[in-house]
């Protein structure tokens, strides 16, 4: 994925105000997401799979709010 998919998506996101099948987003900026697995197990029944973007906060308007510990998340 490049920056500019990802500006892309986002905008999309923004617009819409809402996630896809195979999108989802995660707010991330205080710790690592609880409902992540429930996430991965959706996508895991697609035949595409999915795209998660952290650092998007769904109950601030679908705001950009950064990831607490970018590091931190991955291992998670």
């Amino acid at each position: 994925m490049t920056v500019e998919n990802l500006i892309e998506i986002l905008n999309d996101i923004q617009q819409h105000k809402s996630e896809t099948q195979t999108l989802g987003i995660k707010c991330a900026a205080k710790g690592c997401p609880r409902k992540l697995f429930d996430t991965l197990s959706s996508f895991s029944n697609q035949d595409d799979g999915g795209i998660i973007i952290f650092g998007v906060d769904e109950d601030n308007d679908f705001q950009e709010t950064g990831v607490y510990d970018p590091q931190d998340l991955q291992k998670r």
